[in-house]
């Protein structure tokens, strides 16, 4: 398997609410960043149990996009990503 099929990406992007993507499809909305990012997390998770790589990519108050979880280094659950 090449190194795109072995990992999923998650982003937690915001468009007027936040929201997680992942190849190609967006979650329903979330009001808060910090939940998205626990669920984004989650789901994450759920790639690494089926034995893929997983990343969770958050975009910040300046609206660059930023790692906030890799499963390779990472423990789940999460700490909580600071409120804006």
């Amino acid at each position: 398997m090449d190194g795109s099929n072995s990992r999923s990406n998650y982003y937690v992007v915001y468009d007027g609410d936040w929201k997680i993507q992942c190849d190609g499809e967006n979650s329903d909305p979330y009001r808060r960043r910090q939940d998205a990012f626990k669920d984004a997390v989650a789901l994450a998770h759920l790639d690494v149990r089926n034995g893929r790589e997983a990343h969770v990519i958050v975009q910040c108050e300046d609206d660059l996009f930023r790692p906030q979880w890799d499963s390779r280094r990472d423990t789940y659950p999460p700490p909580l990503v600071p409120e804006d």
